[in-house]
């Protein structure tokens, strides 16, 4: 049979098909695959049709599909036959069944998807209690210091910084797309308006449509925070307990949630210093110790160990772009008389 002149209407009243997208006729789905690979300009009405079709089972069983598609049959036979002569009955009838089937499918097509948005817009707090190693899989891992790059399905990329984890939802891109993170990370997301971009933590779940934002939230903090830098981000917060109002950012704007704290911070921040984040830029103009412990632990993730007196005479003025940790360290070591020695994610300062 010739099947380049289907439409999605014709897929859905063709009970192979059908067996096809639920995978219960291993005949059928060697059909349809070998149909898709021999014919690849019908690869993406087959893509579409049968995402309509496992829409149409998201929430409806059989028993509704058949009352449904009853009740649209009995409604047509009551109207054709009280308005037509019977000549003309048969011909009608056999020119509509195939739009039955798919009429019905529509409606029930709609009411389940409005109830599919409903159960799939939950909230972080939801979100985050749900997430076990069943529905999400690891994608990414660094050590202390480490970065790393990943580029998701949909085509949104991910900067991971150190001391980090990224976890994608099993059914990434399907309707949704969540990710669960461990750490810090920076998003740039493809902007999907039916597929919430969503990053869950621990402490925060920030939902985007289209943007680029940077997401930290390591487990021992004392903090976590989102900024962004493009687009528009929701943020909530992931535990219920503290009742904490969600907050709609906008670009240069940072919303913190401190321990203890039952209300997220917002403040505005300068975009060059998250650019510098992104690119390992370093600024250093005769800084002490407090300051470059805190940028190094911006950048890296890496702790420095409070030290003795020894410190407080520590003072740096240089650049770095896009160097490791150790090479920042050992150039400010060299001009302050000091050798370090790394555990983890914390780093001791010898003199």
């Amino acid at each position: 049979m010739d099947y380049s002149s289907y439409q999605t209407a014709d897929f859905l009243t063709d009970d192979s098909f059908i067996a096809y997208c639920y995978a219960e006729s291993t005949e059928a789905i060697e059909k349809w695959e070998n149909i898709a690979a021999q014919k690849p300009d019908l690869g993406l009405k087959i893509d579409e049709a049968r995402e309509l079709c496992l829409l149409l089972g998201i929430k409806v069983g059989a028993a509704e599909k058949s009352i449904a598609l009853e009740r649209l049959k009995n409604a047509l036979d009551e109207t054709v036959e009280a308005e037509l002569p019977e000549s003309r009955i048969i011909g009608l009838r056999n020119y509509v069944m195939r739009w039955i089937a798919v009429a019905a499918a529509v409606l029930i097509m709609a009411g389940a998807f409005a109830v599919y948005q409903l159960n799939t817009n939950p909230t972080g707090a939801a979100l985050y209690s749900a997430a076990n190693d069943h529905n999400y899989s690891l994608i990414g891992r660094t050590k202390a210091g480490e970065r790393r790059f990943i580029r998701l399905p949909d085509g949104s990329t991910v900067l991971l910084n150190g001391a980090s984890s990224l976890k994608i939802a099993t059914d990434y891109n399907a309707h949704n797309r969540h990710l669960l993170l461990t750490g810090e990370a920076f998003f740039s997301v493809t902007k999907n308006k039916h597929k919430p971009f969503v990053v869950i933590t621990g402490k925060t779940a920030t939902t985007a449509l289209g943007t680029s934002f940077k997401v930290e939230s390591y487990p021992d903090a004392t903090m976590a925070s989102v900024m962004l830098l493009t687009g528009k981000v929701k943020v909530e917060c992931t535990r219920p307990d503290l009742d904490v109002a969600d907050v709609t950012l906008i670009p240069g704007q940072k919303a913190a949630l401190f321990k203890g704290d039952k209300v997220f911070t917002q403040t505005d921040f300068n975009a060059s210093d998250l650019q510098n984040w992104i690119n390992r830029k370093l600024v250093f103009k005769d800084a002490g110790l407090p300051e470059i412990a805190a940028k190094i632990k911006a950048m890296y993730g890496i702790i420095i160990a409070p030290v003795d007196k020894a410190g407080d005479s520590i003072s740096f003025t240089g650049e770095f772009s896009g160097k490791n940790i150790n090479e920042v360290l050992e150039a400010i070591g060299f001009t302050n008389h000091f050798t370090y020695k790394q555990d983890g994610n914390t780093i001791k300062l010898l003199f």
